[in-house]
């Protein structure tokens, strides 16, 4: 899946991009137990690859303030439901960069970007934060590139499990909490 499917994401498409074959209101989306059950709580975290805030406003919930980083697409979808007082959608990755996080979750993302943009993204982020939350599948969409490899440049492995996706028998899954080298 190419950046371009998610570039051009809208309302009818997104959700299935998001969540593979959910359809239904954006506000409705499921977060994940499994995910939701590593975050903690805490002063700040940011939301890599927010999609439409689902997470996000899951984070809200324990942490004071979450900002919310992803493509214009993306961020044009959030629902107003998703847009708390103390969620900041953005767009802007220099603007993300100012900010020291508690935590940052990558939850359904870093499979669709491409190895060197996801290096150069990692390489920032080991910057600004010392714990990843990832729930990833364990390739790369468009490479041959595992995911766990170029992360791992970056951050230790604290925490893992793996799964498969319930709507694809032959997809791997990992949820991974991890620590900055």
């Amino acid at each position: 899946m190419s950046k371009d499917i998610w570039l051009e994401a809208n309302e009818e498409t997104a959700g299935d991009l998001i969540l593979t074959g959910y359809v239904g209101p954006f506000k409705d989306m499921p977060v994940y137990n499994e995910v939701k059950s590593l975050f903690g709580n805490g002063s700040i975290a940011l939301d890599f690859g927010c999609g439409v805030g689902r997470n996000s406003v899951a984070l809200a919930e324990t942490y004071g303030k979450v900002i919310s980083f992803d493509l214009p697409s993306m961020i044009n979808l959030v629902p107003q439901e998703n847009k708390l007082s103390n969620i900041s959608y953005t767009t802007d990755w220099e603007y993300v960069k100012e900010f020291k996080f508690d935590i940052v979750l990558a939850s359904l993302v870093f499979q669709h970007i491409e190895d060197s943009e996801l290096d150069s993204y990692l390489n920032d982020l080991s910057q600004i934060v010392d714990r990843l939350v990832l729930h990833s599948r364990t390739w790369i969409d468009h490479s041959a590139s595992q995911v766990l490899p170029i992360v791992e440049k970056y951050f230790i492995i604290d925490t893992i499990e793996y799964s498969r996706d319930p709507n694809s028998p032959i997809d791997d899954h990992f949820i991974a909490t991890l620590n900055k080298r």
